[in-house]
């Protein structure tokens, strides 16, 4: 597929599946918003979930691939840093791909097979938050009471949930309050005082 057709793809699936969710929006519509004809989108896509799946996995490796070069440059032993950076990225592509998080809270999750291929999407990300929070708890800055993957799922679910509330009732989130109120929130449930 070329990348001009799977960026135009890509952002029209988003929008698609963010505001009718999976079930109500099908492929006829997702290609009226792509502005292609639904042969293009079937033949790039066998179904409209293998596109779901694709939508979330292409936005999934964006998000990790900036945690990832936010990270880089701080070094792993200075813990409280690498938390307010990771606070930082997370609110900023909170801020960038509203639909994408929508998404990610959205109804689609319906079938076993798709919380498989979900939970696959996930990994990545999970994978690198729990290592994050393992090397915090070996530099002991981070509470070694805490079980990494539950402490994961937790800011996961924090991080996603954050704009809910300026999508559901529409109102204006200031980011700065915003992610003041997160680092503190985050840094004092992992016994990061500062």
């Amino acid at each position: 597929m070329k990348q001009q057709t799977k960026e135009i793809i890509f952002n029209g699936a988003l929008k698609a599946f963010s505001e009718r969710g999976f079930n109500e929006t099908n492929m006829e519509e997702i290609a009226k918003v792509c502005g292609i004809a639904k042969g293009t989108l079937y033949y790039n896509f066998k179904n409209k979930q293998e596109l779901y799946i694709y939508i979330l996995k292409m936005g999934m490796e964006r998000f990790v691939r900036d945690i990832h070069e936010a990270m880089a440059q701080t070094p792993k032993d200075q813990v409280e840093l690498r938390i307010r950076k990771l606070i930082q990225v997370h609110i900023e592509f909170i801020g960038r791909e509203p639909d994408f998080c929508r998404l990610l809270v959205s109804k689609g999750w319906v079938s076993q097979e798709q919380h498989f291929n979900i939970r696959q999407v996930l990994a990545g990300y999970f994978d690198f938050m729990e290592a994050e929070i393992e090397s915090g708890k070996f530099y002991g800055k981070i509470s070694s009471k805490l079980d990494a993957k539950t402490t994961a799922n937790c800011l996961f679910g924090i991080y996603i949930f954050i704009p809910m509330r300026s999508m559901v009732w529409g109102e204006t989130m200031n980011m700065q309050e915003v992610r003041e109120s997160t680092e503190l929130f985050v840094c004092n449930a992992l016994g990061i005082h500062h």
